[in-house]
């Protein structure tokens, strides 16, 4: 008789948990942005959202989604930040 391992989700359930999506506001609140801009970006593509109907006018977000996109833009940014203070400091003729 052989046993057969179930498939378990991180919180021990044989189930995955699914997220629920988040409006604008609250994608707002957790990225620290305006709503305006936040609809924006997903308008535009630059932040990942998901339209809802076919008009485009409403969006749904997901916070580890949004988590994961932050997360990258700090990375960029960072790396950019470090490049433009090199350049200035460079540029002064100071050390």
């Amino acid at each position: 008789m052989s046993i057969q391992p179930v498939p378990t989700s991180p919180s021990g359930g044989a189930f995955p948990v699914r997220e629920a999506p988040i409006g604008p506001q609250d994608a707002g609140r957790f990225l620290n942005m305006h709503t305006k801009t936040v609809l924006r970006k997903a308008r535009l593509g630059t932040l990942p959202a998901h339209p809802v109907g076919g008009n485009r006018k409403r969006w749904r977000f997901y916070l580890s989604e949004l988590d994961d996109w932050l997360r990258s833009q700090v990375t960029t940014g960072t790396r950019l930040r470090r490049a433009l203070e090199g350049t200035t400091v460079a540029h002064r003729g100071q050390p």
